[in-house]
């Protein structure tokens, strides 16, 4: 009997309180009651842009909007960037426990940024230069996190909606995990990744072992159909298979353990049980309805157990 697939999220969790530390302490034993395997920090500061607005040299943030202040680089040690320390922090109440931290890929952080105001150095949000500074400036942050034992995973959400430059966007992400071991570095990118050669392009990447996509919400079910065994046994790639959607509006909308076990199902036969790194969620939870993300995992977990 094969074991059951490890659990994990994607890396967002709703806020457990204001105080930091209560909130990453809480954050973490919401997911170990819930059967997750592969933990992360739940970005219990902020969200996913405004970690990096706050940190590095060039990015800013404007009457709460983030914005580019000046050429992108890493200001100060890798070691004092907010997500090093919380994993820091983490690692020293849980050390038996693997953890996986998120972050922003360069084009998603750039054009979010970059769509509000480029306040000088950039051209224009097309400037192929911000996106390659905002790589440099990420890889030693991605270094500094697997040297504190992290999984490393690169969210690219922004990759699904197509660019004329697709391939060296892609080429990015390998330039941000230069230092890091392949085995532990993956990209998730959510949304619909069945256009413009998304997944062929992912598979070229040297230095990700696992690409995350999400296959159980309405815009992301056909997926499945842009997922096969050879390319990814071709390419040495395993897959993080999001297999519960995270947009319900009330408990009658979660997708259910039965549900999650067929989706499962149809995913290994499409690339292969052992070709399945993991399973997740579809996206991150913040945005989630707080009251059913606890349903959310219960279901997610039951699903796990009956496809065993």
């Amino acid at each position: 009997m094969p074991s059951i697939l490890p659990a994990t999220t994607i890396g967002s969790l709703p806020s457990f309180g204001k105080d930091l530390d209560e909130s990453l302490l809480q954050s973490t034993k919401f997911q170990l009651s819930h059967g997750i395997d592969l933990l992360t920090d739940g970005e219990q500061r902020t969200d996913m842009v405004s970690y990096f607005a706050e940190s590095l040299e060039g990015l800013g943030v404007q009457n709460g909007v983030p914005i580019i202040t000046g050429r992108v680089s890493l200001s100060g040690s890798a070691g004092e960037f907010s997500k090093v320390k919380d994993l820091q922090s983490l690692r020293s109440r849980f050390p038996n426990r693997e953890f996986k931290v998120a972050i922003t890929g360069p084009t998603t952080l750039g054009m979010t940024c970059a769509s509000r105001k480029i306040a000088s150095h950039y051209r224009d949000l097309s400037d192929f230069r911000l996106y390659e500074d905002i790589a440099e400036a990420l890889a030693p942050i991605a270094k500094a996190l697997a040297d504190g034992g992290a999984h490393v995973q690169l969210d690219e959400p922004f990759l699904s909606q197509g660019y004329r430059d697709l391939a060296e966007r892609v080429r990015l992400l390998d330039v941000v995990a230069k230092d890091l071991p392949r085995e532990r570095a993956s990209v998730h990118v959510c949304g619909f990744v069945g256009r413009f050669g998304v997944v062929n392009h992912l598979l070229e990447l040297s230095k990700i072992s696992v690409l995350s996509f999400a296959f159980a919400g309405r815009t992301e079910e056909s997926n499945i159909l842009h997922v096969e065994r050879v390319g990814f046994e071709d390419h040495g790639k395993r897959l993080g298979a999001g297999c519960i959607s995270v947009t319900p509006m009330n408990r009658g909308e979660v997708n259910t353990p039965e549900q999650v076990r067929a989706l499962l199902s149809n995913i290994c036969g499409r690339v292969g049980r052992e070709n399945v790194a993991y399973a997740h969620p579809d996206c991150g939870l913040r945005a989630t309805k707080k009251e059913l993300v606890p349903v959310i995992l219960e279901n997610m977990r039951a699903g796990l157990t009956l496809f065993g």
